[in-house]
């Protein structure tokens, strides 16, 4: 029987296309639910499409029926299906999936559901399953319209010259299928494999697809430049291919040397390490020191703070000094000479500055006393009865046998010396108020500071 070109081409055409429509796969969304008991739970999926879909269709999983839907409405540019699930389809994880697919080519629609991974967590309460876990695949008509009569043509010549080449190498294509049995079980495992590892995939895909638009970006003129740039270089290494090779040649000798010089670096590493374990307690003192400077530092910090007021008062001072100083300059010479003409001066003042203060300590007791006027001058003197003796006029005979008038006393060996407030006979100053020596603070005059205060004030005539 003879069957005309376009015939057989038609019924290629729909082979092909049934082919087609029994291989595809769409995958399903599902609206995972977040909670179990023993009443139909309702989810809703998301889909981008659901035309074929009625109200009362069955959900199968795994080809068992385990739901209906129950209503379908527009949200935006999408369908929102809603269907009813037995206590047998739960729980609903997040990456469940719904798709639309025929009963038969030509008969009603179902929804088939996959409920998702165990390991995935479970879709909330209210939570649509969205429209990437959702599908429908092409129905029939809209495939037989994708092929039209170029198509049908170019399918039918390809069939044609299949046949063709067919002709009396039955024999031969059985060995070649029977040989590529193998080949097509391990395509089959690769497959099984690929299958598995979709995500991981769709993942690599999304990763990659960063990379080919940036070397797509200006109608593929960075990729030009980075195959130029590449062919550049792989043309300067072939020109200099030769010198490469040379360096490659003298690479050992060069290893060697450097596999001296790191022996020799291992003999010096090796009498240094007793050097730096001498130093060891040395630098553990460094952490203490460090501390203590720390300390310091932080002890220093509110002193050098408040010392800018000072600091800022000793700038303008030295400020309206240097008027001054600059008036002093000319005068610097003459100054030198005056100070070396009144060293002597100073130094002799400073050998009686003793019996300075032994002055000024005797007037002070002469005239700390004071009245309701005034102060009053107080003065001490020490008389004996040879001395009141010598004072008077001589005696008149005495009838009972006194010496005559003209006789002398007795003249005292020793006359003694009139006794100065503050001063011994022998000249030293009496320990007193203002007993001159060295003082607890150091003070040149000997006196403590309290007392070189009230012996200026009785001087000047204080209370």
């Amino acid at each position: 029987m003879t069957t005309s070109p376009r015939r057989t081409a038609t019924t290629v055409a729909r082979v092909a296309v049934l082919a087609v429509a029994a291989a595809a796969v769409v995958g399903a969304a599902a609206t995972p639910s977040a909670f179990l008991d023993d009443e139909p739970q309702r989810v809703t999926a998301m889909f981008a499409d659901a035309s074929p879909i009625l109200e009362g269709n069955d959900v199968l999983m795994d080809g068992v029926p385990v739901g209906k839907v129950e209503s379908m409405r527009v949200v935006g540019d999408q369908s929102a299906v809603t269907v009813t699930l037995d206590p047998e389809a739960m729980p609903v994880h997040r990456d469940a999936r719904m798709t639309i697919k025929p009963v038969s080519l030509l008969g009603e629609r179902f929804i088939e559901y996959d409920r998702g991974s165990p390991e995935s967590p479970l879709l909330g309460p209210n939570e649509p399953l969205p429209v990437e876990q959702t599908g429908r695949p092409s129905d029939l008509d809209q495939l037989l319209n994708a092929i039209d009569d170029p198509t049908g043509k170019a399918l039918a010549g390809l069939v044609t010259t299949l046949g063709d080449g067919m002709r009396d190498n039955g024999p031969n294509a059985d060995a070649a299928v029977k040989a590529l049995a193998p080949a097509m079980v391990d395509t089959e495992n690769l497959v099984r494999v690929l299958d598995e590892q979709s995500a991981t995939l769709q993942q690599l895909v999304d990763n990659t697809e960063p990379v080919a638009g940036a070397l797509a970006a200006d109608d593929g003129k960075r990729l030009d430049g980075l195959v130029n740039a590449a062919n550049q270089l792989l043309g300067t290494t072939a020109d200099r291919q030769q010198a490469l090779n040379e360096t490659l040649l003298r690479a050992p000798d060069t290893l060697a040397q450097t596999r001296g010089a790191l022996e020799d670096l291992a003999g010096v590493t090796r009498s240094a390490t007793p050097t730096l374990q001498s130093m060891r307690p040395t630098t553990d003192n460094l952490v203490a020191i460090s501390e203590e400077l720390q300390r310091f530092a932080d002890s220093a910090d509110p002193a050098l703070a408040s010392s800018k007021p000072v600091l800022d008062r000793a700038r303008e001072l030295l400020v309206e000094a240097r008027p001054v100083v600059a008036d002093l300059k000319p005068a610097g010479a003459d100054l030198r000479g005056t100070a070396a003409g009144l060293d002597p001066l100073a130094n002799e003042f400073t050998n009686r500055l003793p019996g300075f203060w032994n002055f000024i300590q005797g007037w002070a007791l002469t005239t700390n006393g004071y009245d309701g006027l005034s102060h009053y001058f107080r003065a001490m003197v020490t008389v004996n009865t040879d001395q009141i003796t010598h004072a008077l006029p001589p005696a008149a005979p005495l009838l009972d046998g006194n010496p005559p008038p003209d006789a002398a006393l007795p003249a005292p060996e020793h006359a003694p010396v009139p006794q100065i407030p503050g001063v011994s006979p022998d000249g030293a100053p009496l320990p007193g108020l203002l007993e001159p020596g060295p003082s607890p603070d150091g003070g040149a005059t000997g006196l403590a500071e309290e007392q070189e205060s009230g012996a200026l004030d009785y001087l000047l005539g204080g209370s």
